[in-house]
């Protein structure tokens, strides 16, 4: 074993810190030499605070957030990059129950996403129309992953523009409980707090990440483009450690032994049978019926852990179409550039060739047309990738970005 790298890193409570956690519980950091350190933070704002104060090397971050880095957005730390995915999946978007008897009667059809977003659109003119409160969703950030999914599935059913519904930056571990107190009508995060939200008969889950767009990035692991050139070794050795987790994680062998991993108070500290759902896949609805998700969370297998650049930039493609970033970056080639930098593939491959693991040799694919699992071409040997579909069938290539906005 190399001599020991010091590498602290932090998390926020969720159910996609799980490689993070596995790294160092199991001993992946320690066999790769690293001395890895966790810390745990409440939010992506906890989180980014720590970082400005300079504590931390890394940090477990929603996957969208390098991008708004990469292209100078106000409140986020300069030059972050993401060299690795950390899960794939593991959201659900969840309603109080008087918002799911609203939604029903609007037609939708669980967990279809199609029909939530046009339920959702109806009940919220009805509301402009009846002169009530918008509706409030809770997001853990405003330029995370969650928020711009949930964009894009409102999108769909094309609300009017002076007809919006609000989103409200949160503690994901606050939201089981502004939801019972009649503060926000929903949230979309990842586990395990939808599922506590639904057990304790307060919500229902009405539909999940993995039918929005199937095996998306949800976190990754952020470190500072001037540290990764600093320090290639102790990155190189932790994603080794971080892949090796991913796959340790995925066997569903270990679910029952993750989930009280996990469950301590040092990680999510929660019930042990609220983080279960989300490694099974099996989803409660509500108390009395689940959803069988496939591919609902995944940290290992196709290409689960490779910082594809076209979901980069089809982050940035949001950014643009909800004027997050100024319209003028949509022609900038230096600002496109940036944007696909932030995931960092050429890092992740590196890392990967001592352990023979198959990387795609590809650093962009058009997002949207694997409809079923295919096999690739890899470094080392066949990949599988896939399926990668959005649940409105559109298609999004990465070297003609359109925002789509028809606002």
């Amino acid at each position: 074993m190399s001599a020991s790298k010091n590498f602290k890193a932090g998390f926020s409570p969720t159910v996609d810190c799980a490689t993070l956690v596995v790294a160092v519980e199991k001993g992946f950091a320690a066999d790769e030499g690293v001395t890895l350190e966790l810390l745990k933070k409440n939010s992506t704002d906890e989180l980014l605070a720590e970082w400005n104060r300079g504590a931390l090397h890394g940090l477990h971050l929603s996957a969208s957030l390098p991008v708004a880095s990469a292209l100078g957005l106000p409140v986020l730390p300069a030059d972050l990059i993401a060299p690795f995915v950390l899960a794939t999946g593991g959201a659900t978007l969840v309603v109080s129950q008087s918002l799911h008897k609203d939604l029903v009667g609007e037609g939708m059809k669980i967990p279809d996403p199609a029909t939530v977003a046009r339920a959702l659109a109806r009940v919220a003119l009805s509301r402009q129309t009846s002169d009530l409160a918008r509706l409030v969703f809770a997001v853990e950030h405003h330029l995370s992953v969650s928020a711009f999914e949930l964009r894009y599935l409102l999108a769909s059913a094309r609300l009017p523009a002076d007809c919006e519904i609000s989103f409200m930056p949160t503690f994901p571990a606050n939201m089981p409980d502004l939801l019972e107190n009649g503060q926000i009508d929903g949230f979309y995060v990842a586990e395990p707090y939808g599922s506590a939200a639904v057990l304790q008969g307060t919500a229902r889950i009405v539909t999940t990440k993995s039918h929005i767009w199937q095996n998306a990035p949800e976190k990754v692991l952020a470190v500072s483009q001037d540290w990764s050139e600093a320090y290639p070794a102790t990155l190189e050795s932790l994603l080794r450690a971080l892949y090796r987790a991913g796959e340790w994680c995925a066997s569903s062998a270990n679910y029952e032994e993750l989930s009280d991993i996990l469950s301590a108070a040092d990680y999510l500290d929660m019930d042990r049978d609220l983080i279960l759902p989300a490694l099974t896949g099996y989803i409660s609805h509500s108390p009395a019926r689940m959803l069988e998700c496939s591919s609902f969370f995944s940290t290992s297998g196709k290409a689960a852990n490779f910082p594809w650049q076209s979901q980069a930039l089809w982050f940035f493609s949001q950014m643009l179409r909800w004027k997050d970033c100024p319209p003028e970056f949509a022609d900038d080639a230096k600002i496109y550039e940036a944007a696909s930098q932030a995931f960092r593939p050429d890092i992740f491959r590196k890392a990967m060739r001592p352990i023979f693991a198959p990387v795609p040799t590809a650093n962009l694919k058009v997002e949207g047309t694997l409809k079923a699992p295919v096999h690739v071409g890899a470094s080392r040997s066949g990949l599988v990738l896939g399926p990668d579909a959005f649940f409105d069938g559109s298609i999004f290539d990465p070297e003609k970005i359109d925002t789509g906005d028809e606002n």
